[in-house]
């Protein structure tokens, strides 16, 4: 029956996809409480604040025959009335882009970038370094192939500049989605599912939308290399999370509807509900958990396949990571930015990445300090 089902949905949605009307202009600024939207993206899926260098960093997924990037937008939001991303990688000059900075961090197996065309990545996270003014960057990259790409991002503003530093490919049969660092050197993935593109990906994403198992969390560390982590077998696991204290991970399962906790060992998993598809974390200024998450089902799948702008909803939830409970913060019906797959704070405003989305959005929570 579940068969039946899987094979139904494959012909319906291959069968939509007519365009809507193009969106408004973008609101950097709104007033607190209002979504608003900071144009000049592209498939923008993640978005991570790295305020040592004043920056909003930004995952631009590949798209089509567009290669994709790493773009960069000032936190200041007096800035960004004017401001236009920044690419910080690839940045189009071929020498830099196809050299390593430095000794080679990762898999000292990866010896080269991917190539600038066909760049993808998807989930971000990022860590300090021992070094003044660098932080270290990690990227789920996918296409010409499946790895942890390694960036140094040094200096702030304007000036910053990335720097690829190394990967950590991913196993055979294994495609990422988002990642985390720990401060001892262990990498963080979740293992979505065993393809992400084209027919094969509909139907792992569509088989963890009725509860099957796709994929885990999996660890890597110099020297022992990857692991899958005990207890974490999940539909379409998702965004992940080290703990603030890192004795504990935190995962997104997109087809389930939860988030689970589960010991950096592995073992048996907590979950809490919070309904319709959970994508990316974030841990927050405050200790807690954001996670947003798809609210129209299916709808968001018919975006993938050309139904754009995508205007599907989306709510953020923030959790408490020691009792779980889970608040409902937001919920928007994707009309300013829709499809948004990930949230990130700072200094009380907040702001979504939107993967299918030539914007992101922006919402002023609370009154700004200062």
């Amino acid at each position: 029956m579940r068969r039946h089902k899987l094979i139904v949905a494959f012909l319906v949605l291959s069968l939509c996809g007519c365009d809507n009307p193009p969106r408004g202009i973008c609101n950097p600024n709104p007033s607190p409480g209002t979504v608003g939207s900071i144009c000049g993206f592209a498939n923008p899926e993640d978005v991570e604040v790295v305020p040592a260098a004043g920056l909003l960093v930004v995952s631009q997924m590949r798209r089509g025959n567009q290669g994709g990037s790493l773009a960069a937008l000032p936190l200041d939001p007096a800035a960004q009335k004017e401001a236009i991303p920044r690419r910080l990688w690839p940045t189009g000059d071929p020498a830099a882009d196809s050299t390593p900075a430095g000794s080679l961090l990762g898999d000292l197996s990866c010896t080269a970038p991917p190539p600038a065309h066909a760049f993808a990545p998807h989930g971000v996270a990022s860590t300090g370094t021992d070094t003044p003014g660098v932080t270290r960057i990690a990227v789920v990259g996918h296409d010409v192939r499946e790895a942890i790409e390694l960036f140094d991002l040094t200096g702030t503003g304007g000036t910053a500049t990335a720097s690829w530093r190394g990967c950590v490919p991913l196993p055979a049969g294994v495609a990422g989605n988002d990642v985390s660092l720990a401060a001892d050197g262990e990498i963080i993935v979740t293992n979505y599912m065993p393809v992400m593109r084209g027919w094969r990906g509909l139907y792992y994403t569509l088989k963890g939308g009725f509860g099957w198992n796709t994929g885990d969390v999996m660890v890597w560390a110099r020297g022992r290399g990857w692991r899958h982590l005990p207890g974490t077998a999940a539909p379409n696991p998702n965004g992940v999370l080290v703990s603030a204290d890192e004795t504990t991970l935190f995962y997104a399962e997109t087809g389930s509807g939860r988030v689970s906790r589960v010991a950096r060992a592995g073992g048996p998993a907590e979950q809490v509900t919070i309904g319709g598809n959970p994508d990316n974390l974030f841990l927050s200024p405050r200790g807690t958990i954001l996670a947003a998450t798809h609210t129209d089902g299916a709808a968001f799948l018919l975006c993938a396949f050309g139904r754009l702008p995508c205007r599907t909803g989306w709510s953020i939830f923030e959790i408490d990571p020691a009792t779980l409970r889970a608040t409902l913060l937001l919920h928007h019906d994707g009309s300013t930015v829709g499809g948004v797959a990930s949230a990130a704070e700072f200094d009380g405003r907040m702001y979504f990445g939107a993967v299918f989305d030539d914007r992101i959005g922006v919402w002023q929570r609370t009154p700004p300090s200062g």
